[in-house]
């Protein structure tokens, strides 16, 4: 059972996701609050999962209250489900470390396919709607140009929101071959993971959300 913790300005919406998680099965919405500052005591007591939450709403940026909020419970994992499709926006989500990112308009399968891969091995997950934002390109950009043809193939799928598994699957190699690929293209760029990799990217122009 995944416990989600629901997080968003317009309580109609909350009440929204609450029911949509009630209706399938594996899911537990053990809480909620209209941001993430209000929200804290309970996280830290209820210890969810995934926390699903808009960082971008009316109210304002939550970024930085996301990063206390792994400082303070750094098991929690942070979905975003937001209306921004803004690329700053985007980057600055990935920096302070969140699994997901999905815009408003994905479907309820999108939503719990998300939760359950960010709840479960921590993938870095973009429903479809958000993945139509990437644009590959061909600049050469330091220090991307240290990447293979093959690494920036392999990092382009993780941001289209693809895990090592399906990954391995489309390139017709192991997942033990890809999580190697990873490990590659992590030391070259000088990050700490995959999700500092894809925003790194973004900001030297291998990926473009247009």
């Amino acid at each position: 059972m995944v416990k989600v913790f629901l997080i968003d300005e317009h309580p109609v919406t909350r009440r929204g996701l609450a029911s949509v998680l009630e209706m399938c099965s594996g899911y537990q919405v053990v809480g909620d609050a209209n941001n993430l500052a209000d929200a804290l005591p309970q996280i830290e007591e209820l210890q969810p999962d995934v926390v699903i939450m808009d960082a971008f709403g009316h109210t304002g940026d939550s970024i930085e209250a996301i990063s206390n909020l792994h400082q303070k419970c750094p098991v929690v994992k942070v979905l975003i489900l937001t209306d921004s499709n803004k690329e700053q926006d985007f980057v600055k989500a990935i920096r302070a470390g969140v699994r997901g990112y999905l815009l408003k308009d994905s479907d309820v399968s999108q939503l719990t396919d998300a939760i359950r891969l960010v709840a479960g091995d921590g993938a870095v997950v973009y429903s479809s709607e958000a993945a139509k934002l990437f644009d590959a390109t061909n600049q050469d950009t330091y220090p991307l140009n240290q990447l293979s043809p093959r690494e920036k193939d392999i990092l382009y799928l993780v941001a289209r929101g693809y895990s090592n598994k399906e990954i391995a699957t489309r390139c017709y190699v192991s997942e033990a071959t890809i999580k190697a690929h990873l490990r590659r293209i992590t030391e070259k760029l000088d990050v700490k993971n995959r999700a500092e990799a894809v925003a790194i990217a973004i900001e030297k122009g291998i990926l473009k959300m247009t």
